[in-house]
């Protein structure tokens, strides 16, 4: 198979980790020449004029260009005034050059240093017919890591760095960054961009849990990146493979003390509601699936009841994330002034763990939500108490009213009867929709449920439950959302002409 390696690095910083820890590490056998051996692989490298020459004028460079073609972009990166924007666009060149090569693409930052055999083994799981494998990092501190991996691991003469998995799991352990640290499930200052989650499994190593992983190595011909450089599409879990453990491949992130500790500089425990909204900020059909998965990083032989324990406690809290996330998905299309009662109803049970372990297992389903117009009337007749009862069975049970399992798609003309997730019934049928004098009445569109056409004209009204309702369908994720004017129970509904009704 056809390879393109792609690094982007410039500046004294990144250039010198590069060329004295990261492309020593990829030097070891199991490594670079293990992964050239297999498939057929370009190294590119995107940096400055500057640091081409001195790329080019180190020891490991020189034995790395025996074992695979270099091919270097002049970028002028001298001033960048945003490198972390300039860096993420020459990685989406690089993609797009991999793309019309027709090759796959592995992206290589300039400061991890990589354990040996790592990258053969990521070579085999793409000669089983993978497309795409993907890993994960712990960050360790560069003023103390570095010096430490070299005098450890250095031999004079020699540009190769051959350090097995689990001396680099202790050299993690022994140099780990605190930020790093501030990532444990119950860290009083827990980082503001909750990545990954970490549980310490004593005296043997650390689990980690992901929300978002980036790509590592994939088929650019195959999956598409969103804006946020993540799948844009879900993945057959039997095309793709994680790296879930250490032994297979670990990898240090290098990071001066300073960076990026303004992340858990404010103390805060890790919050459900607000990882949740973070974690939709950066959605993709993806995610779950790397979030399904138990990523251990441990030095020793693994206690298989110690770590079970520690899976086990972790798939609680995940479970909640991710049923917080699908509720706020929800809420976040009622958007307008026409749906603040029901956001508000919505937030009240979004502290209900029944509501959460629906939500993360929900299937695709219809959520028939009401306008406030509807909310205020049934309030007014009698619903208030549900909102005021200190238990929250009623105000749950009327969320299971207005859920529809599986994808309603509603055609126009076509009674249905729709069974609602707690056993009930609700009537959709039409009526004609001209008035006395036989003039057509402009009134509500409905857009079936995956389409994208809106019909401004019709001459047939829908009701359900014998109320006029306006009817307009969207996606919501896997769910369809259903916007109507009355499915309430329990209110007083005042007979409207149709045509008011918009």
């Amino acid at each position: 198979m056809k390879f393109d390696f792609c690094t982007v690095t410039w500046g004294d910083w990144h250039t010198g980790v590069f060329l004295n820890v990261n492309l020593p590490s990829l030097l070891a056998e199991g490594n670079l020449p293990a992964f050239a051996k297999e498939h057929d692989v370009r190294y590119r490298i995107f940096t400055s004029t500057r640091d081409k020459a001195i790329i080019q004028a180190h020891p490991a460079y020189k034995q790395a260009a025996e074992i695979v073609p270099f091919k270097f972009i002049d970028c002028p990166l001298e001033n960048v005034e945003n490198p972390i924007g300039m860096h993420h666009a020459l990685w989406n060149r690089s993609v797009g050059d991999a793309r019309k090569a027709k090759r796959k693409i592995l992206f290589v930052p300039p400061d991890v240093i990589w354990s040996r055999d790592g990258f053969g083994n990521i070579a085999k799981r793409f000669s089983e017919g993978k497309i795409a494998v993907f890993m994960t990092y712990v960050r360790v501190l560069s003023e103390t890591c570095v010096p430490a991996v070299q005098s450890t691991y250095g031999h004079h003469g020699s540009a190769v760095l051959d350090i097995s998995s689990r001396d680099l799991v202790n050299m993690a352990f022994e140099h780990i960054h605190p930020l790093s640290l501030a990532y444990v499930r119950h860290s009083a200052n827990f980082p503001i961009h909750p990545e990954f989650i970490l549980w310490p499994v004593k005296g043997e190593g650390y689990l980690m849990r992901v929300l978002v992983r980036e790509m590592f190595a994939y088929d650019p011909n195959l999956i598409d990146l969103n804006r946020n450089a993540l799948p844009a599409h879900t993945l057959d879990p039997d095309d793709v493979h994680f790296i879930t453990d250490s032994d297979e491949l670990f990898a240090l992130s290098l990071a001066p003390l300073q960076k990026d500790l303004e992340w858990i500089i404010k103390p805060q425990r890790l919050d459900p509601i607000r990882l949740a909204s973070w974690w939709l900020t950066y959605d993709s059909p993806a995610n779950d699936l790397s979030a399904a998965q138990y990523f251990h990083v441990h030095h020793l032989e693994m206690t298989a009841d110690k770590w079970r324990r520690v899976d086990q406690e972790s798939d609680v809290l995940m479970s909640r994330l991710k049923g917080t996330r699908e509720i706020l998905r929800i809420i976040s299309q009622t958007i307008g002034s026409e749906y603040e009662i029901v956001r508000q109803l919505a937030f009240t049970l979004l502290g209900t763990a029944k509501w959460v372990r629906l939500a993360r297992n929900l299937p695709p389903s219809t959520l028939l939500v009401p306008r406030d117009e509807a909310c205020v009337r049934w309030l007014a007749g009698g619903g208030r108490h549900i909102v005021t009862e200190k238990s929250q069975r009623p105000l749950w049970n009327l969320f299971l009213e207005h859920t529809v399992p599986g994808r309603l798609i509603l055609r126009e003309g076509q009674d249905m009867t729709l069974e609602t997730a707690n056993g009930g019934h609700r009537k959709l049928t039409w009526q004609n929709r001209q008035k006395g004098n036989g003039s057509t009445i402009a009134g509500p569109h409905m857009v079936p449920a995956g389409s994208i056409f809106l019909k401004d004209e019709s001459e047939l009204m829908p009701l359900i439950d014998g109320i006029p309702a306006r009817v307009v369908t969207r996606r919501i994720g896997p769910h369809v959302l259903v916007e109507v004017d009355s499915v309430l129970p329990g209110a007083e509904h005042a007979t409207t002409d149709p045509g008011g009704i918009s």
